[in-house]
């Protein structure tokens, strides 16, 4: 009989201490409502520029002066590369011409 108060004795204490472990970091208020907090990004995006024609026929004159190989056109914001360049002088005439900020580069050059 002393045996099974004992044991008993032992359940029921850990059963208290789990239990006021568990509720340790609740609030006192017991309402049972739930809040949902929502944040609202009002960050904006820049707008992004695209050069004109003129503008860019300029500039792709400039950057491909260099590259004897490389013909460009450029028609509503778009430059078409055509002809042949060197694998190492490509990342170079790339960046070049993404720094001209056109809508987009058509590459159709073939890479010795």
């Amino acid at each position: 009989m002393k045996r099974i108060f004992v044991q008993c004795s032992l359940a029921a204490l850990l059963l208290a201490g789990f239990t006021v472990q568990s509720c340790k970091n609740k609030s006192a208020n017991t309402d049972n409502t739930n809040t949902t907090t929502t944040t609202v990004d009002t960050t904006t995006a820049a707008p992004v520029t695209v050069s004109n024609d003129d503008a860019l026929r300029t500039g792709v004159t400039d950057a491909t002066k260099d590259y004897p190989g490389v013909t460009a056109t450029v028609n509503n914001g778009v430059i078409t590369l055509t002809g042949e360049i060197q694998r190492d002088r490509l990342p170079n005439l790339m960046q070049a011409l993404n720094n001209l900020h056109p809508q987009k580069i058509d590459n159709n050059l073939t890479v010795k």
